[in-house]
């Protein structure tokens, strides 16, 4: 190896970049799986202990959603008295039954939608399918995470140098590259990306990407001095 050296190593931004991705998968798994596993069945627990005292009335949406600026809706109403917080979604759930202020006949939608009140309130808030979506969204997350972390470390443990000599380091599978054994370079997504594509003589590719390995372009430039010809700016 000569005295003079160049390197490229793990470029941080990259690393930063990529290691908060992962962190954020492995976040959205940890949230999932609570909310597969605690939060939602504890809301269906909520709603099992009050729906008795939902069901022996006969409100319309409007009416369990109707808020009083002192005492709330009679649907938080109804689960503040057992202690409980009233389920985002069973808000949302009837509130799409509302009748439009602009229907036909009143009266006629009002009685269909009093079934489907029920229907809402005799069901879980959270339904099986629910929770299973929520344990296979925690494990694609988790393998998204993993694969950022794993993608990181295995690029932290390669290495590139050129020197005197030619090229090399643990990128390059360890083995020399001398600057005469390159035949052509690839510059198509060097000026936008900081990638360049080397074939050699007997027929291999390596990439040398200034994105994922900060120190490319030294490594390229020195390239360049011992086989000027291969400048695209020469041609």
């Amino acid at each position: 190896m000569g005295a003079d050296m160049t390197e490229a190593k793990l470029n941080r931004e990259y690393a930063v970049r990529i290691l908060g991705v992962g962190a954020l998968m492995a976040g959205m798994c940890v949230w999932s799986l609570y909310d597969g596993r605690v939060a939602w069945p504890r809301q269906n627990r909520h709603m099992e202990a009050v729906r008795p005292s939902l069901l022996v009335t006969n409100l319309t949406a409007e009416a369990w959603l109707a808020r009083d600026e002192d005492r709330g809706s009679p649907l938080e109403n109804a689960f503040s008295a057992r202690g409980f917080k009233v389920p985002s979604k069973l808000v949302k759930r009837l509130g799409e039954l509302r009748v439009p202020g602009t229907a036909a006949d009143r009266g006629a939608v009002r009685a269909a939608q009093a079934e489907r009140v029920r229907k809402v309130l005799e069901i879980p808030v959270y339904s099986a399918h629910d929770l299973q979506t929520q344990f296979v969204q925690a494990a694609v997350t988790l393998a998204l995470g993993l694969c950022a972390f794993l993608a990181v470390g295995l690029k932290a443990r390669r290495r590139y140098f050129a020197d005197d000599e030619g090229l090399g380091g643990s990128g390059l599978g360890g083995q020399r590259v001398p600057y005469a054994a390159i035949s052509r370079i690839e510059w198509a997504k060097w000026d936008e990306k900081g990638i360049v594509t080397l074939t050699l003589s007997s027929g291999a590719r390596h990439t040398l990407d200034g994105w994922h390995f900060a120190g490319m372009t030294g490594i390229v430039n020195e390239i360049l001095k011992h086989r000027p010809e291969l400048n695209p700016t020469k041609k």
